[in-house]
């Protein structure tokens, strides 16, 4: 079954808090899927290793994928990118919903063994590991919007960019994956306010 290793915190909603640097920290258990979904987003065409890699550092039970896995998830990818693109809280919210009943996500409780802390679960093990994925995703953004806070799923405002981020920033508003493209576009913007002026005073 794929799950982060880490317990579920006791209560059904989360509130990020914001650390020393002024960042939100959000609970990685239960949006350990929401970042897998990113990096999917940003990762179209997965290869084997790196699918593996990223699962496994977001504490994914038997990450270990294969090719077949990694194709199998790209059109997953196009999916999840709709909920990032989406440009209110509800239209995110109905494609959320609907990536939950594709996935035939069931969410249940799991101990790995006596003594350990139960956690959640989306998919059994047994499904295999790009339908656990599925599962994951799509509960992880659910999460994510659940708890107040799908504004913060969205795609970078650069043209020609459209990389996927989780807003982490403590007032919510961030509108690009990268300082790189924020600059790009003030700078874009300044020498068009430039060229305006210059044509008005001819």
């Amino acid at each position: 079954m794929i799950t982060a290793t880490r317990p579920a915190a006791s209560v059904p909603r989360f509130t990020p808090s914001v650390c020393c640097n002024g960042l939100v920290q959000f609970n990685t258990y239960t949006v350990a899927g929401a970042q897998v979904a990113v990096w999917l987003v940003n990762h179209p065409v997965p290869g084997a290793r790196d699918l593996t890699a990223t699962l496994r550092s977001h504490d994914v039970h038997e990450p270990a994928a294969t090719d077949a896995n990694a194709l199998a998830l790209r059109p997953w990818a196009i999916r999840l990118r709709e909920v990032f693109e989406a440009g209110t809280v509800p239209e995110k919210a109905g494609l959320a919903d609907a990536l939950l009943a594709a996935a035939d996500c069931r969410p249940r409780l799991v101990s790995h063994g006596a003594g350990q802390p139960f956690h959640l679960h989306y998919a059994p093990v047994r499904t295999g590991l790009a339908p656990r994925v599925r599962a994951l995703t799509a509960a992880g953004l659910a999460h994510v919007i659940d708890s107040g806070w799908g504004t913060r799923l969205r795609a970078c405002d650069r043209a020609g960019c459209g990389v996927a981020f989780l807003d982490t920033s403590r007032n919510g508003r961030r509108h690009f994956c990268s300082v790189r493209c924020a600059n790009q576009v003030n700078v874009a913007s300044h020498r068009r306010r430039q060229r305006q002026r210059a044509a008005s005073g001819a």
